[in-house]
């Protein structure tokens, strides 16, 4: 895949290329502070903001189920044509 630092001009990252080799999922390299991030975005873009008695304050349970749900209906209108990815 072209390199995200140079966009495939080739740098320190990829060398001459401007390419990187994709050997791991890339799921795995994402560290757990950006899944968290993520999570409060999602939370917050639905009027939950990351403060003390909003997102921080809920149920690890909780944000998952809510989450899955969202997840879901996203999935559902997307496969209706309700909405575009």
């Amino acid at each position: 895949m072209d390199c995200p630092a140079c966009g495939g001009a080739g740098c320190e990252h990829c060398g001459p290329t401007g390419r990187l080799q994709v050997t791991d999922c890339p799921l795995c390299v994402v560290p757990e502070e950006a899944w968290l991030l993520l999570r409060l975005a999602r939370l917050y873009e639905k009027g939950l903001p990351p403060v003390a008695g909003g997102a921080l304050d809920q149920a690890a349970a909780f944000v998952e189920a809510c989450d899955f749900v969202w997840n879901e209906e996203k999935y559902w209108k997307i496969k209706q044509g309700r909405i575009h990815e």
